[in-house]
């Protein structure tokens, strides 16, 4: 995890020339594929190989005395080269081929928005006292022919002739959330709170009939400001999932015009699907991950970076961390 921020804090790009997706001009397609993975195992096998590499790199960092109780997992919206039954699939195959401790499974198929989702859904767990220990995935990829011609049809591929497409990848990422009591009971070292969670929708995504006026995001951005006390309280940083698609660009300039005051500068942010091409699902975890890096490593601006995703279908989902014991 600490390797892949570094690599992102350097802007060292994983993208790089797929040896056989192709565009409608039979251009080749710009991917961040997983260097770990052979280009002809299928995307839900890579899902899964994804999914087990990340849980097992979490566990291993945690004693043994540490139960998991539940596992939140993040997934893709269903979309063209993604099997029906993927959610189930995936949760029962991870269960068979794996000794890990995950407790029961749980998944959101819901997108870029779905990971903190997860996050947020596990957060609640433990603030319920339901649980003290869950783990939220995230997985997704883009990695099939069929899921690359569809958004090279509706003109969503990065090419040459469409610049304003996004560059596809592939990712997982995992973070381990627990109570404050089960932390300290177990000596865990604590690198960042969740201070607020927020969930909306918006009224007109990106297949509506009517412009996007970033009213959803704009929502959970100020639901996840508004515990924030004073003008000396603000969020220090933004972790998003702008991927090169105008839409996205737009519907986040309308939302700043509305909250920029929450922010110490709102136009401050960090995108890296330029270094992983789009992630999908795993955005929430992997931005968790950029933020705690960021203050492990001593180079957070501040201690309250806000993690933002916005998936297709409209949902809007943001997350406030106060990092370290803040």
């Amino acid at each position: 995890a600490l390797a892949t921020a570094a690599a992102v804090r350097a802007s060292i790009s994983g993208l790089g020339v797929h040896p056989s997706f192709v565009d409608q001009d039979d251009e080749p397609v710009s991917f961040a594929v997983d260097p770990a993975m052979d280009v002809d195992i299928p995307i839900e096998v890579r899902m899964l190989h994804m999914l087990h590499s990340v849980a097992e790199e979490v566990l291993n960092e945690v004693p043994s005395t540490i139960k998991i109780d539940c596992s939140w997992i993040a997934l893709p919206e269903r979309r063209l080269g993604l099997r029906e039954d993927l959610s189930a699939w995936l949760a029962t195959m991870l269960k068979k081929r794996t000794t890990l401790p995950l407790g029961p499974i749980y998944t959101l198929p819901h997108g870029h928005a779905g990971g903190l989702m997860a996050i947020q859904s596990a957060a609640q767990m433990l603030s319920r006292g339901e649980a003290e220990v869950v783990l939220v995935i995230g997985v997704d990829s883009y990695h099939d022919s069929q899921t690359i011609r569809s958004l090279d049809i509706r003109r969503r591929l990065m090419a040459a002739r469409n610049p304003g497409g996004f560059p596809p990848g592939e990712a997982a990422g995992a973070c381990l959330l627990v109570r404050n009591t089960t932390a300290q009971r177990h000596g865990l070292p604590i690198l960042a709170r969740i201070r607020a969670t927020a969930l909306a929708e918006e009224p007109h995504p990106l297949r509506s009939n009517q412009p996007c006026l970033g009213e959803g995001l704009t929502a959970v951005m100020a639901s996840a400001a508004s515990g924030l006390n004073g003008p000396d309280d603000l969020i220090t940083a933004t972790y998003c999932d702008l991927n090169g698609e105008r839409y996205r660009n737009e519907e986040f300039v309308y939302a700043l015009l509305r909250v920029q005051e929450a922010f110490v500068d709102a136009h401050d942010y960090v995108s890296p699907a330029d270094c992983w091409g789009d992630v999908g699902a795993a955005s929430g975890p992997l931005f968790a991950t950029l933020a705690v890096a960021s203050s492990q490593r001593g180079y957070a601006k501040g201690a309250f970076p806000l993690l933002w995703a916005g998936s297709d279908s409209g949902y809007r989902a943001a997350a406030l961390l106060a990092l370290g014991r803040s």
